[in-house]
């Protein structure tokens, strides 16, 4: 008896290569079955297997993929039918920037349900045109076992992705996970790196930098070397440690020179340098990122840079970007935003609209910020009960060691240091709080430890006094 090969033979191979991450065997054995005289419909499948191998590369697969695909059809002309051939055909269209109402419109008319390949095309298809919530839809209704085993990972990642687009952190994170522990090779690097950019969102400052810490580096392209250092940054930046951020930051930019305009990377870049007090070299890089900002970050980067500004004592060009921040009723920091803007009209010496300003903020919800400005003001006017009464309300509405809190103690020590030895203690308490979170440059530094010195002496070399 004579047993017939299957036709498509070495589609069985491909696949198997794929799975194992042997890219050159597959697309040598696709090509060279394609090419190869036989059976016009089975010559229009290989084409056609070959093209959806293309499309995993994105945009940089329709240089290929397009005519792969026009070759599958000309072969032939029946394979427009194909659910494959159809989702294939909307993968590439979005690729090359198509409508996404004209490719939703395609693929709702393809019947994929009974084929997972061309199903899970038409997911890939909706993520490149920003229809996260369609392709989120066809994802979870993918089984991964129906699915070839070289895409069971590829479809935690679209998993991924979509979550992602929507902001949906948790299971973007869990997604990736997932991709991360199924991928093969380099693969596993780019899932990696996805895993630390959401677990980033999450806070999760150490573990981006475990996850990152696993990524092989040379297997990654320029511009996801420079992804990966400024996400290392930021969770250096999150993690209380600047100065790191900051060297994370320069590798960015040298790893990727051609996306110098990145908006992120400057803001985060002057987040870092407003942290180690580089004030006017934040404010430069503050405004890179306002020039290249988009539109629902652009009040972002002004605030930060005002921050920077007020610092320098660059108060009038402070106030003009506090200006606009406030202006926009979509930035969801406004009260901080007010209450930083009362602070810079206190530090003009416009007291009236200062308090003004600050209690719009403090009804608006920036309880902290609000209530330091209105301690300084009444500081300014000598009512130290009332000027301790809104710096201790600081201090309750602030995180530990927060630059409110921080401010609040420093001042506190200051303010009980002129009210005499009745309080010491007192002023040991908030001289020795604020110590513990001031830098060794920071001007503040002598006074509190003066103060230390001073109340300690009160009080007999004591934390207190002794009865």
């Amino acid at each position: 008896m004579i047993f017939r090969r299957s036709p498509l033979a070495e589609l069985e191979g491909a696949h198997r290569a794929l799975a194992e991450g042997r890219y050159e065997t597959a697309f040598e054995l696709l090509e060279s079955a394609a090419k190869r005289p036989r059976a016009r419909a089975a010559q229009a499948q290989y084409w056609l297997h070959l093209a959806a191998v293309y499309a995993l590369y994105g945009v940089d697969g329709l240089e290929n993929g397009g005519p792969a695909l026009k070759a599958a059809v000309t072969a032939d002309p029946n394979l427009a039918s194909d659910p494959l051939y159809q989702t294939l055909f909307w993968e590439f269209a979005a690729y090359r920037g198509g409508a996404v109402s004209d490719v939703k419109r395609g693929l709702r008319l393809v019947a994929v349900e009974a084929q997972p390949l061309a199903s899970y095309h038409a997911c890939a298809a909706l993520l490149a045109v920003g229809a996260a919530k369609s392709a989120l839809r066809r994802l979870e209704t993918l089984e991964p076992d129906a699915l070839p085993a070289y895409l069971v990972w590829r479809r935690w990642s679209l998993l991924g992705q979509a979550h992602e687009a929507l902001s949906d952190w948790d299971d973007a994170a869990a997604a990736y996970a997932q991709a991360v522990e199924r991928a093969q090779g380099p693969e596993r690097s780019v899932e990696r790196l996805s895993l630390a950019t959401c677990l980033l969102e999450l806070g999760r400052s150490d573990e981006v930098l475990g996850v990152i810490e696993a990524v092989e580096r040379d297997t990654l392209a320029p511009e996801d070397v420079a992804t990966l250092y400024y996400v290392e940054g930021r969770a250096h930046l999150d993690a209380g440690n600047p100065n790191l951020a900051l060297e994370r930051f320069a590798l960015a930019r040298s790893a990727d020179p051609d996306g110098s305009d990145d908006f992120s990377l400057d803001y985060a870049t002057g987040q870092a340098l407003t942290a180690v007090g580089r004030y006017r070299d934040a404010v430069a890089v503050l405004r890179q990122a306002i020039a290249v900002a988009p539109a629902d970050n652009r009040a972002y980067a002004q605030h930060e840079a005002a921050y920077a500004l007020s610092e320098s004592d660059e108060l009038s060009e402070a106030d003009a970007l506090l200006g606009d921040v406030v202006s926009d009723p979509t930035y969801p920091h406004r009260a901080e935003a007010v209450a930083d803007l009362a602070d810079v009209r206190l530090k003009l010496g416009e007291f009236e609209a200062a308090e003004a300003l600050a209690e719009q903020a403090l009804d608006m919800g920036a309880t902290a910020s609000a209530c330091l400005v209105l301690g300084h003001l009444a500081y300014e006017y000598y009512r130290l009960d009332e000027a301790v009464a809104w710096f201790e309300q600081t201090i309750g509405a602030s995180a530990h060691g927060d630059p409110l809190w921080l401010s609040a103690h420093q001042v506190l020590a200051d303010v009980f240091a002129q009210r005499g030895e009745r309080f010491a203690e007192r002023v040991l308490h908030h001289a020795q709080a604020a110590l513990g979170h001031t830098d060794a440059g920071s001007e503040w530094r002598l006074p509190l430890e003066r103060h230390v010195e001073w109340a300690r002496g009160v009080l007999g070399g004591h934390d207190r006094l002794l009865n």
